[in-house]
């Protein structure tokens, strides 16, 4: 007898109920002049139609980089626009018949044309959420952005003075980000010149496949104090040995649970790299072993904190570190602009700590970064939320 994990039966279950979604929210759009069985087939067939794109590139060994570009930015990108705006759709038919069921008594004609009113809802509400993210996955997730953030600290070296540190992070190769993309955002990162590089996790999506040539692009960066780097939480799912292998063949220094000084700044800078605990994805991580993280700190150097997670501040800023940077959620990928002084990151449903500088109550030099990274998941979709990368620069005061 066949058996699943909890996960994929999890993760089958999501999609057939998006599948699910999907035929009814197709049915409800399509023109009221059809008859029930036309709309039904039609419906059926389309959903079908749809829902076989993934499995034209799963049953091949070759990834998408070995194809031409159009089949991601014509056949995946679009598949995935179409996935969401259904989920969008479908929850805006629930609601409108959940209304619908408690104002029938107050309103007698609702009944009647209850479903011209859903058909024209619907289509409005599928067409403007699929024109809002396309314009997220072939505008905003475009445009990358360097975001430039200037760090007083009060006793700050003075060889330390002007330093500047080059985050990278959450790239995800794979099938929405392409190798000429990563290119791109390495050419971007080594033409700021940095003292230092720091590369914070989920390097690749979820398939060893597109380990090399990754790593490949990475092994560009080049910086006078070195490259720095932690894994993620994708790395351990695309598999961690494989990962570890093929950083081995690059000049990055990657740090699991240890300390290692920046050349050439021996003395004066403590870069410590915390492993990713894998679980909690959608929560913020719990650190076990927080003895261990406090005997990697050194009292009388500037320590900098590398961790995937940004769970992770709620030790670091306990045990003073001067400066984490963190990067997992992605800024939430959709960002509400106007609430509060940082929006209202999507990732905030579930994380304490989402996109931006944090500080902590206690010690305003104690500071945590999260970086909004470059890749997706779910789609290569970004609202308010481009993607990043982002030059520090240490100065007294």
């Amino acid at each position: 007898m066949l058996s699943m994990s909890p996960f994929v039966t999890i993760v089958l279950s999501l999609f057939l109920t998006i599948f699910v979604v999907q035929f009814i929210v197709i049915r409800v759009v399509l023109p009221q002049g059809m008859s029930r069985v036309v709309k039904t087939l039609t419906a059926a067939l389309v959903t079908f139609s749809i829902n076989t794109i993934p499995l034209w590139y799963m049953g091949t060994d070759r990834i998408l980089d070995d194809l031409p570009w159009w089949h991601r930015k014509f056949i995946l990108f679009p598949y995935a626009i179409v996935m969401v705006a259904s989920v969008l759709s479908g929850v805006f038919l629930l609601i409108a018949w959940f209304i619908r069921s408690i104002r029938r008594g107050l309103w007698p004609g609702f009944e009647r044309t209850k479903r011209d009113f859903l058909g024209h809802a619907a289509r409005t509400v599928a067409g403007t959420s699929t024109a809002v993210l396309a314009y997220g996955a072939y505008h905003e997730n475009q445009a990358l952005e360097i975001s430039r953030v200037t760090l007083p600290y009060k006793g700050l070296h003075p060889d330390l003075q002007g330093f500047r540190i080059v985050q990278v992070t959450d790239i995800h190769a794979g099938p929405f980000i392409s190798f000429d993309r990563v290119g791109e955002v390495i050419a971007t990162a080594n033409a700021l010149k940095p003292d230092l590089f720091v590369l914070t996790g989920d390097y690749v999506n979820n398939n060893t496949a597109y380990i090399p040539g990754c790593l490949r692009l990475l092994d560009d960066l080049r910086a006078p104090a070195g490259v720095f780097g932690v894994y993620g939480n994708h790395d351990y799912y695309t598999g961690i040995s494989a990962m570890r292998a093929g950083f081995s063949k690059t000049h990055a220094s990657m740090l699991t649970d240890s300390r290692q000084r920046a050349k050439g700044f021996e003395g004066l800078l403590n870069i410590i790299g915390v492993d990713d605990p894998v679980r909690w994805w959608a929560r913020d991580a719990q650190f076990q072993d927080v003895q261990g993280i406090a005997r990697l700190v050194a009292r009388d150097q500037f320590n900098l904190l590398l961790s995937h997670r940004p769970g992770i501040f709620g030790v670091s800023k306990d045990l003073k570190v001067d400066l984490t940077l963190a990067g997992h959620t992605h800024g939430g990928q959709v960002i509400v602009p106007g609430v509060g002084k940082r929006g209202f990151s999507l990732a905030r449903l579930f994380l304490t700590y989402t996109n931006g500088l944090y500080t902590s109550d206690e010690d305003s030099h104690v500071r945590m970064y999260v970086c909004r990274g470059i890749g997706t998941i779910v789609a290569p979709v970004r609202l308010f939320c481009k993607p990043e990368v982002v030059e520090f620069t240490l100065t007294r005061g």
